[in-house]
């Protein structure tokens, strides 16, 4: 009887061990792991207030995540799964299962845009579905996509990465890697490829990048903690202990730190959950255990492989009406909890534990600054209190410990994990947007677990008809879209009437406004004469009777400036010729060079009428027929005329042709 008896109650402890985990990871499943802006989060515990969201702040099935503008948010799932939102977007959590053969996600997006990234497991039924007012979608294998709702429920599906499920009330269809789906009402869709890369999805790939990039970390711990390695290896080093082995120091800590101090205890769900503000808080303060040594300082024990148990906080507490403490439990020291914890915990539902005597059991009570108290209000509020007769270490040898969390009943502030942060009316969500989730029934659809399965009907819908684009749509499609969905407007034209007639008053020609270029006095543009194509507008007199007329243009007058007028000539009855004397060939020396390197030519040498340098750089002009001819003035045939050095000087009075002026300059 008795080994009958022993048997049944060890049947009870397994069952009751197995069926804690499942809710003890359903609280852990999930926590907010980066935050940009005032992010603020509804709970069930909340009772309809927005509070201020936290770094390290749990996520449980009911809990609504509003980003405001320009702020950003990233919930981390168990399983390297990750879902981030951009600014404006709400974003709810209606489902978490995570169990060994299933794991499922289902969150609502009634407006805005989240980005996901997930990683399936090996179960048959996983999914991750998200809900928005038109449709749902559905993610079974690895995936990366992106899903962005606007205010009339235009919903844009991208995937980059994988392939996902779209649903609607009626048909369904598969969107694939490289392909952006636009859904409307009435079922209008339409499919095209992905378009440039915008600022949101290049942050969410830079993202992705940094998070699967191998870790140092990945060597020391257990599977299930590998999605943390990127905290371990930013904020702490590894260094070895030969009790136990390869443990964690965090480096980016202040004087006097100490496990489970800079944070806040939270009531949640019916315990109270550290919530720790350091960025890499998360998986050291729920997992595993704390020890010290000299010359290392505070470090951390990660949990052994397939004994990895999430816990609101591995502490031992002692409470007075006064004031409340606790210190960080080490390896192999028993936790008293409401569930099942793993090796090394007790569950106090149902064993009726009275008192804990202290038999130097709490190794780091010993350690300076190692036992945090505060007073009772402070521990209820978050806000500091002093108090007198404050016990340095109340974990002395004959205390009396509290089995289990304190007994001590939480108030409104309790629920909050920023207590002291004020949430501004500006910064939360509107009214429609917070309504839409119930109008539409968004949170009351059931998860499609299976493929063959459907959200809307019991059976799978039909296929979904849509236009294939071949280009990318431009990203003003939204508002082509809404301008179609718009009823077209008669437009009413105005009934004709007698035309309107002004005074205008005439105004005297000493009145009016001068114009530049033309006197007050000339006429208005509109009595002018109006000409016929072809005629010539005459010219008007020059005020003061005297008539000018512009010369004709010669076409030797090219060294006048445009614009001067001509000079009169004297008459002349035939150009002067100066008599030129027909020496022997003239040797003249070479000019020197000029400025820069280039020296001086004749301008016959380009085509060849110079001779050889001669002694002293002299050079003879020959063929002086063609050099002539080219000047214009024909001579005799064997004639030869003298170049003189001089430059004639031009007698008062005389007007010299351009011809003869080219001719001086070229001499």
């Amino acid at each position: 009887m008795k080994k009958w008896k022993w048997i049944g109650i060890g049947l009870v402890f397994l069952i009751l061990a197995a069926s804690f985990p499942a809710a003890a990871e359903e609280v852990g499943t999930a926590r907010l792991s980066l935050i940009e802006g005032d992010v603020v989060v509804l709970t069930p515990d909340t009772d309809d207030e927005w509070v201020a969201a936290s770094i390290n702040l749990p996520l449980m099935r009911g809990d609504r995540l509003w980003v405001p503008r320009d702020g950003r948010a990233e919930i981390q799932f168990i399983g390297r799964t990750y879902l981030r939102a951009d600014g404006r977007t709400d974003v709810t959590i209606n489902r978490m299962t995570w169990e060994r053969d299933s794991r499922i996600v289902q969150t609502a997006i009634t407006e805005g845009r989240v980005y996901v990234n997930y990683r399936s497991s090996a179960g048959r039924e996983s999914v991750f579905q998200v809900d928005t007012p038109l449709v749902s979608v559905m993610a079974y294998d690895d995936a990366r996509f992106d899903i962005r709702v606007r205010e009339d429920d235009y919903t844009e599906v991208s995937v980059f990465f994988g392939r996902v499920e779209v649903e609607t009330p009626r048909r369904t269809t598969t969107v694939s890697r490289g392909s952006m789906l636009a859904v409307g009402r009435e079922d209008y869709a339409e499919l095209s490829p992905l378009g440039p890369r915008s600022e949101w999805i290049r942050w969410n790939q830079e993202r992705d990048s940094v998070l699967e990039r191998s870790r140092a970390s990945s060597r020391y711990l257990p599977p299930e903690l590998d999605v943390y390695s990127s905290d371990f290896d930013d904020y702490g080093r590894w260094v070895y202990v030969s009790e136990y082995g390869y443990v964690w120091s965090p480096t980016v800590v202040v004087a006097g730190w100490a496990p489970y101090r800079y944070g806040r205890w939270v009531w949640m769900r019916g315990d109270y959950v550290w919530i720790s503000y350091e960025p890499w808080g998360w998986a050291p303060h729920h997992y595993g255990r704390w020890g010290f040594r000299i010359g290392i300082g505070w470090f951390w024990v990660p949990p052994p492989v397939r004994a990895v148990y999430w816990c609101p906080g591995f502490v031992a507490w002692i409470y007075t009406p006064t004031y409340v403490s606790w210190v960080p439990l080490a390896p192999r020291e028993v936790y008293y909890g409401y569930g099942y914890y793993g090796p090394y915990s007790v569950n106090v539902t149902h064993v009726n534990i009275r008192n804990v005597n202290i038999t130097n059991v709490y190794v780091n009570s010993r350690v300076t600054n190692a036992v945090t108290v505060v007073h009772r209000d402070t521990f209820l509020t978050g806000r500091p209190a002093r108090f007198d007769g404050r016990p340095p270490n109340p974990f002395t040898p004959g205390a009396r410990i509290s089995p289990g969390r304190p007994d001590i009943k939480p108030l409104k502030a309790t629920l909050h994990p920023l207590p002291e942060k004020v949430v501004h009316e500006r910064i939360l969500p509107p009214r429609s947007i917070v309504d839409k989730g119930k109008q539409r029934g968004i949170f009351e659809r059931p998860v499609a677990v299976k493929r063959e399965a459907s959200v809307f009907k019991r059976e799978r819908p039909a296929p979904l008809p849509v236009i294939r684009s071949e280009r990318p749509l431009p990203a003003n499609r939204w508002e082509a879209h809404q301008e179609r969905r718009e009823p077209a407007v008669e437009k009413r034209t105005m009934p004709e009437g007698p035309p309107v007639v002004r005074d205008v008053p005439v105004r005297k020609p000493s009145e009016q406004r001068e114009i530049k270029g033309r006197p007050s006095e000339e006429k208005p543009w509109k009595d002018k004469p109006r000409m016929s194509p072809g005629e010539r507008v005459p010219r008007e007199p020059i005020p003061g009777g005297e008539k000018r007329t512009l010369p004709k243009r010669q076409p030797t007058d090219t060294g006048r400036v445009i614009g001067e007028p001509p000079v009169k000539e004297p008459a002349v009855s035939e150009p002067a010729v100066r008599e030129w004397r027909i020496p022997e060939p003239i040797v003249r020396p070479s000019a020197p060079p000029r400025q820069g390197g280039n020296s001086t030519r004749s301008p016959g040498a380009e085509k060849g009428n110079v001779s050889p340098s001669l002694p002293g750089g002299g050079k003879i002009f020959d063929d002086r027929e063609k050099l002539d001819k080219g000047r214009g003035h024909g001579a005799a045939q064997g004639e030869t005329r003298e170049w003189s050095p001089s430059y004639p000087q031009r007698q008062p009075g005389e007007r010299r042709g351009a011809f003869q002026e080219g001719r001086e300059m070229f001499r």
